[in-house]
C-alpha cells in the first residue's frame, strides 16, 4: 500500500467511519491471453452495510484532456474490469458496490469546466470522481494537536498543526 491509498484509508476511518481491506490483488488476463497481477487499492464498508470500491491514482503533473477518451476510458476500465467485479463480489457477494475513483484535480485538468467534463465520463459509468484536494483538507480538519494517533499519516498531520506548518 503506498502513501496515497494510506491517506485515503485514514480518511476513511476517521472521516468517513468506514472499514476497510486493502491491496486486495487479483489476477487479470490481456486480450492475447496473457495474465498479470493487479490489486483493489481500498474495499470498504460503512455502518450501514454499504460497500464501496475506491481506485485511487495520484498525478501530480500529468493532466488529461476532456477529448482524451482513450485514457479516460482506460482509467474507467480499470475501475469496471470484469476480474476487479468478480473478485469484489467475491468477498461480498452480490451486493450493491459504489465505485469511487480519486485522484488529484490536476489529473482532470485545471479549470473546473474541464473537470466537470471528465467527471461526467466518470458518472455515465456510475463511478463517482473525489479529489485529494478535498480528502486532505477533510482529513486536517478532523486531526486534533493534543489527539494521540499511532499512524505514520496522522501523527505527522498532527506534527504539522502543532508547529502550524502551512502552504503559504
Amino acid at each position: 500500500m503506498d502513501v496515497n491509498e494510506e491517506i485515503v484509508k485514514e480518511w476513511l476511518h476517521i472521516c468517513k467511519k468506514q472499514f476497510t481491506l486493502e491491496s486486495i490483488r487479483f489476477k487479470v488476463y490481456g486480450p492475447k491471453g496473457g495474465s498479470n497481477y493487479s490489486d483493489i487499492d481500498i474495499l470498504a464498508v460503512d455502518k450501514g452495510g454499504n460497500y464501496y470500491d475506491y481506485e485511487i491514482k495520484w498525478r501530480s503533473a500529468y493532466s488529461l484532456r476532456a477529448t482524451d477518451k482513450k485514457n479516460i476510458g482506460a482509467f474507467i476500465k480499470q475501475v469496471l474490469r470484469k476480474e476487479r467485479i468478480e473478485k469484489i463480489k467475491e468477498i461480498i457477494g452480490n451486493k450493491p458496490c459504489k465505485h469511487i475513483f480519486i485522484t488529484t484535480k490536476q489529473l482532470f485538468g485545471r479549470s473546473k469546466t474541464k473537470r466537470g467534463m471528465i467527471t461526467k465520463e466518470f458518472s455515465k459509468r456510475n463511478i463517482t470522481t473525489i479529489f485529494f484536494e478535498d480528502i486532505i483538507k477533510e482529513l486536517v480538519s478532523q486531526i486534533e494537536v493534543k489527539g494521540r494517533y499511532d499512524s505514520p499519516i496522522l501523527q505527522t498531520i498532527r506534527m504539522l498543526k502543532y508547529f502550524k506548518i502551512t502552504k503559504e
